[in-house]
């Protein structure tokens, strides 16, 4: 490559050169935030005070051969063009970031820049929106890109399309003041009915508080509760508490699984009055009201009032955006005193409910009584759907007992008139751990001369009683029909037909056996 050219003789006053030597290839771009001229020139600083910088140069052959443009790169020269029929290189005079945030935002529309810069100057906003407006208003050139826009009188036809918009827009008559204008009217609108929603939900839900008799019993049976419970010591005997203190009843067990004093509260309550059980269904307002900050509202009503202010005033210095923007102020000022009379009551509201609730004003927030309300109702209901479902397996519980003992009890009061036994005494002696009925309990015990008795040969009163007895025993009551007469049991009966099981040669039974023999002794050995 050609060496490179000499450098040129040393800036003036020690001023670093501006230029650079022509190069030949197109290069990338190297995206700066180059310093305006009046920021540099008459003034101390660094870039004046290096004066002996004459004998520093740069490789550009080099340079051109690293940061050469893709397209530079890819097309190799066959023969040269004359200028005319070169391609034509578009001008920018904005920063190139905001250059390229301008052109983002313009191909949303898909409409010629004129037509938009149009549509701002005759206050056309509607199609745009708030949003829209705020960004475009973020992105407006600085003084010096404004200076050099509205200097600028070569082809308007070399500019980018964001350049291009810029500088019709800079030419429009307090362009500023036009943007502000429309984007006050276009978001004032959906605030105020965001403000006015939240203050009127808060004011009703305070209200709901205030005025909730069910709210204000059920609060009073806590305090007799915690008052009991703490009755001796140094939290007994207290006159109120603090609205936190609702959300610790569930903290306190119960000596009962699952339960603790919510659930007592909630019992104490239905015995009383069930009615008092719905309160949490008369604060309907509460839970929206928890997820609304007050103060964070009052702020957005004193910002959105200095808006407003703001734009009255440039309205009057500026006659040519007066007339658009001269009813809309009218009304909006309406509005805004409606507003501030709502938000006037709210505090009021607020203070009579910190009193109400003997709270300290200073440091009482709505949305947090509000919030506190609320998870005391959810934590309410169900406590009281927990006491539902313990009742319903209680009583569950109780029925299945009732059965079991039923079931177990087969006396029959026509036996205790007659002074006969009942059969559940007979099971339930002496003898029924192990599984059958004693002697003295046996079947022919029964007083003879009772008509249907054992006693007196009744077939089916004993057959009767025989099979009451081995469904509840789970086995048969050792012994025949022998022992219970000879007339007891029909020869039809499944009983009569039952046999001893045959045992091995040589064993007897076991009632005939007598005491086992001793072993004999080991004989002596000399």
């Amino acid at each position: 490559p050609p060496p490179p050219p000499p450098p040129g003789p040393p800036p003036a006053s020690g001023l670093l050169r501006r230029s650079a030597p022509a190069r030949r290839s197109q290069l990338r771009r190297f995206n700066w935030d180059a310093l305006p001229q009046h920021r540099v020139v008459g003034r101390q600083n660094i870039w004046t005070a290096q004066t002996d910088v004459a004998h520093i140069a740069i490789d550009t052959s080099r340079m051109e051969e690293l940061f050469a443009s893709s397209q530079a790169q890819g097309v190799k020269p066959t023969r040269q063009h004359s200028p005319h029929r070169g391609a034509r290189t578009e001008i920018s005079i904005l920063d190139a970031k905001r250059s390229m945030n301008v052109g983002i935002f313009l191909k949303q529309f898909k409409r010629p820049v004129a037509d938009i810069v149009t549509d701002i100057k005759q206050g056309v906003a509607a199609m745009y929106g708030a949003d829209l407006l705020t960004e475009l208003r973020k992105m407006l050139p600085e003084k010096e890109e404004v200076k050099q826009l509205r200097a600028f009188d070569g082809d308007r036809g070399l500019l980018c399309e964001a350049d291009r918009f810029m500088l019709l827009l800079v030419h429009v008559p307090s362009y500023v003041e036009l943007l502000d204008s429309l984007v006050l009217r276009e978001e004032f609108g959906p605030l105020l009915a965001t403000l006015s929603v939240a203050v009127g939900t808060l004011t009703q839900a305070a209200g709901e508080i205030l005025h909730c008799e069910e709210l204000r019993t059920v609060l009073y049976l806590v305090l007799r509760t915690g008052n009991h419970m703490n009755a001796g010591g140094y939290a007994g005997n207290a006159f109120g508490y603090k609205m936190t203190s609702l959300l610790k009843l569930v903290d306190t067990r119960a000596n009962k699984p699952g339960m603790n004093l919510m659930h007592f509260v909630v019992m104490e309550v239905e015995k009383n009055d069930k009615k008092l059980l719905d309160f949490p269904n008369k604060l309907q307002s509460i839970g929206p009201a928890s997820r609304i900050l007050q103060q964070e509202t009052e702020r957005d009503f004193e910002k959105l009032k200095q808006k407003l202010a703001m734009v009255k005033g440039s309205v009057h210095k500026l006659p040519e955006i007066r007339e658009q923007m001269e009813d809309f102020i009218q009304g909006a000022e309406g509005q805004l005193q409606q507003l501030q009379a709502a938000l006037e009551e709210l505090q009021v509201v607020s203070c009579d409910l910190a009193n109400y609730l003997c709270e300290e004003q200073q440091h009482f927030q709505l949305e947090e009584c509000c919030r506190i309300f609320t998870v005391f109702g959810e934590k309410f209901l169900k406590a009281k759907e927990d006491n539902r479902q313990r009742r319903a397996g209680e009583r569950r519980r109780r029925q299945r007992e009732e059965a079991a003992a039923k079931r177990l009890s087969i006396a029959s009061c026509s036996h205790r008139e007659l002074g006969v036994p009942g059969l559940e005494s007979l099971l339930l002696g002496p003898g029924s751990a192990s599984g059958r009925l004693p002697r003295s309990r046996s079947l022919r015990q029964f007083p003879a001369g009772v008509p249907g008795t054992a006693g007196d040969g009744g077939p089916e009163e004993v057959r009767r009683l025989r099979e009451v007895s081995e469904r509840l025993m789970g086995r048969r009551v050792a012994g025949g029909p022998n022992k219970l007469g000879r007339d007891s049991l029909s020869p039809a009966s499944p009983l009569s037909r039952a046999r001893p099981r045959s045992l091995p040669p040589g064993v007897a039974p076991a009632h005939s056996r007598g005491p086992p023999a001793p072993a004999p002794a080991p004989a002596r050995t000399a």
